[in-house]
């Protein structure tokens, strides 16, 4: 019978997503899971295991640890990408090249970064969302990274165009500055739409105005580096290279759902759609709702957002499909039948068209 294996969980900065993930792969391995830093982060001075599971910051004594161990270990960050571990880690750039395509879905012109602490995994999101930015010819986003007062704060927001999109680091900063946006008398999303990152629900749905927020996948993560770390005690040699998660999506709120354009006819439109989603609609109805004709609405649109308001539809219809597929139970059946597809047979088409996979293949992939 084989021995079981000791691994010891060490999170600079502890999250439950990470831990449920970690504690899921450690079952199905039958390993014992030493989580006695999370008491008191105090390092062991007489423990003796198999390997490491950590997700290191600039914790001196902790990398001293490592170091001093000699066991295989994983680190589940790039914040410290200095030190030559296995790892597995979110896509950081790909979250900001994300947040640069949602905001602009909606029209988006103006963009910001904004982070209260300078790390290497804050600056690979800005760097994503940049890179998109200059992609596509609009000029690199605004940023304000560190500790800043409220007056700067104040200041910096009144620096920026109304309307502008801004990127937080994570739910956090997000939540503060939409605090520092209220305080100010700015309206969101009107004047800022705000986006955050790790959609921890007890942050984005208790606010005044519910933060939108990319679906950091934080138990894929600690999950996938167990896989890793257990593959490493076997004897099998880890791959070159970052093992990179990518993240599941968007759930979108009140804090980025407007449209930022000063046409009242494509805002008028937008709203139109996005409320009736679920029912069979297209260019006629909408038109027909607004009191114009077909044509209008359709250069009115072209001409603010660049694309057609059937692209738009199925864009947002399709948005709506991948939020459900990754945050219910809901059959494809009825996620077709609640996004306005006419079939699930419709559904799967166009979102293998959009996505890549068909919609449960996408569900497997993106939950855990």
């Amino acid at each position: 019978m084989p021995s079981i294996k000791k691994v010891m969980m060490i999170q600079s900065n502890y999250d439950t997503e990470t831990h449920k993930g970690i504690a899921r792969a450690a079952q199905e391995l039958g390993w014992h899971l030493n989580v006695s830093m999370m008491n008191a982060f105090q390092i062991p001075k007489h423990w003796k295991g198999d390997g490491i599971i950590c997700s290191m910051d600039n914790n001196r004594q902790l990398e001293e640890f490592i170091r001093n161990a000699g066991l295989p270990c994983v680190d589940l960050s790039e914040w410290r990408s200095d030190l030559h571990l296995p790892r597995v880690s979110a896509d950081n750039k790909r979250i900001g090249q994300m947040a640069a395509e949602h905001f602009r879905a909606f029209g988006h012109h103006s963009f910001a970064y904004i982070s209260y602490r300078q790390h290497p995994v804050s600056e690979a999101r800005y760097q994503g969302f940049k890179k998109e930015l200059i992609e596509n010819g609009i000029a690199a986003p605004s940023r304000l990274v560190g500790r800043h007062s409220q007056d700067e704060i104040m200041q910096w927001l009144d620096t920026l165009a109304k309307p502008s999109s801004i990127l937080a680091y994570n739910d956090v900063d997000a939540a503060w500055l939409l605090s520092n946006c209220m305080e100010a008398g700015y309206r969101v999303p009107e004047d800022f739409a705000i986006l955050g990152v790790d959609n921890n629900l007890l942050i984005c749905e208790h606010q005044p105005v519910p933060l939108s927020s990319i679906n950091h996948d934080h138990e894929r993560i600690g999950y996938e580096g167990a896989q890793l770390l257990a593959q490493i005690m076997n004897g099998i040699p880890p791959k070159q290279g970052i093992i990179y998660i990518e993240p599941a999506g968007i759930t979108q709120r009140a804090s980025t759902n407007a449209l930022a354009t000063n046409d009242p006819l494509v805002r008028q439109a937008m709203s139109y759609l996005i409320e009736n989603l679920r029912h069979a609609i297209g260019t006629p109805e909408i038109a027909a709702e607004l009191g114009v004709s077909r044509r209008t609405l359709e250069q009115r649109f072209r001409a603010t957002l660049g694309s057609s308001i059937h692209r738009k539809l199925t864009e947002q219809r399709l948005k709506k499909a991948e939020n459900l597929l990754c945050t219910s139970q809901h059959s494809v059946e009825e996620i077709a039948a609640l996004c306005g597809f006419c079939h699930a047979p419709h559904l799967s088409r166009v979102f293998k068209k959009e996505y890549g996979l068909p919609p449960l293949a996408y569900r497997k992939a993106n939950t855990p």
